[in-house]
């Protein structure tokens, strides 16, 4: 393993942009000082010139300033404390003139680097700003922010992530508030019928309107009414059951195999009493895998439930197991009516039933959900396939990850 000081060590681009300021910045104070002192040279010459030229009135200004020029001392006896108290002068504003344009320039420094700063922050302000749109329901009108400094980039970076996370989170919210608005009008709907009839057979026993010849078949439809009801309300306590945070699968170790096989032997009977056949292909090897007994049992059940109700009699239905080295393939499947086409996306989806009229379906619409649901705790996928060989026309598929061996 490589060491971190091994890796290549680049300026970010704010150092970079400071760097680059300061070089600019360093360079304009060496040009400014660079002309002050020339100035302050130029000023000073010319004032000797003048000094001399007064001992001297007999010399040109032009002859007194190469004299000057060309002297390795200042000819001014007569006027050494005017010299000092010129040179004096000019040595104090030459020093003045350069911090002036010391201070000036780091101002601008200043002054630019904190504008540049300012404009990146004000992105954050403005994208910060728009999360409230959330609240309002408008996470679409949230924009992606950029930056040219690499510090604020990858904090942008970070910002566009956290605002396509909350996009989806909010899709998801509206779907899942959608959701639970259809599954409580969809609850309502399927219990409201049974109940209606459970009330009103109930009435007529109980006020002696019945014909005494038909109340048993009163009470038997109460009877098959609050059964369905029962039903109704268990499916949709497992249901909600799978979400809760406190529920925990029992998972024990076995041969899904074998338990695949008991399951398919313990229905055998069941589907040939209803005029159904059943063929399974399931190896004769170990399968071993880590599940929930009882809510895997529910996964078979919903599946092949869905074949003998939503079929006639006389449908084959097929069960096949397959082991690879890295999943195990569960298909179970029918010749039956198969699955309308516009159903198939949203199979899996809570009260999706196999009719247009609910009135008429078999089910509640929850089988095939809670089999997804119990299914992906187990970490696997189920997906509604076609059959290659077209002999199935429903046929799902369970693909859980293999136990390593």
């Amino acid at each position: 393993m490589k060491n971190s000081s091994e890796k290549p060590k680049t300026l970010s681009s704010l150092n970079r942009y400071i760097i680059f300021n300061m070089i600019v910045a360093l360079l304009l104070i060496f040009v400014l000082c660079a002309l002050v002192c020339t100035i302050a040279a130029e000023s000073l010459a010319h004032s000797l010139t003048h000094l001399y030229m007064e001992e001297n009135p007999t010399v040109s200004a032009e002859e007194a300033y190469q004299i000057l020029m060309e002297s390795e001392t200042i000819p001014l006896e007569a006027h050494a404390d005017d010299v000092l108290h010129i040179s004096s002068q000019y040595t104090t504003i030459m020093l003045m003139a350069c911090l002036v344009c010391i201070l000036a320039v780091l101002f601008i420094f200043v002054r630019k680097l904190r504008k540049k700063l300012v404009t990146e922050l004000s992105t954050f302000e403005r994208a910060l700003t728009d999360i409230s749109k959330m609240a309002d329901g408008n996470a679409e009108d949230i924009s992606e922010i950029s930056s040219d400094l690499l510090e604020f980039d990858n904090i942008c970076l970070s910002f566009n992530q956290l605002t396509m996370r909350l996009k989806d989170s909010e899709k998801k919210r509206k779907k899942l508030e959608a959701q639970q608005r259809k599954m409580i009008a969809d609850i309502s709907h399927d219990l409201k019928t049974p109940i209606t009839v459970i009330q009103g057979y109930s009435k007529a026993v109980r006020d002696d309107v019945a014909d005494p010849n038909l109340q048993k078949q009163y009470l038997d439809a109460i009877c098959r009414k609050s059964e369905m009801v029962a039903e109704l309300i268990d499916t949709f306590h497992e249901y909600s059951k799978l979400d809760h945070p406190d529920y925990r699968f029992e998972m024990t170790e076995g041969d899904l195999c074998e338990y695949f096989r008991e399951y398919l032997a313990e229905k055998y009977q069941e589907l040939e009493l209803g005029g159904f056949s059943l063929e399974a292909d399931l190896p004769d090897e170990v399968v071993p895998f880590l599940f929930d007994r009882g809510e895997f049992k529910r996964v078979f059940e919903n599946l092949i439930a869905n074949s003998y109700r939503h079929n006639d009699s006389g449908t084959c239905i097929y069960a096949q197991l397959i082991q690879e080295e890295a999943y195990i393939l569960i298909r179970i499947g029918d010749t039956g009516k198969g699955i309308p086409e516009h159903l198939r996306d949203k199979i899996f989806s809570p009260f999706v039933v196999g009719t247009e009229s609910r009135t008429m379906s078999k089910g509640s619409g929850l089988g095939l959900g809670i089999s997804k649901r119990i299914v992906e705790a187990h970490g696997g996928t189920i997906s509604l396939a076609d059959d290659p060989s077209g002999v199935c026309k429903t046929l799902y598929e369970i693909v859980l990850p293999a136990v390593p061996q």
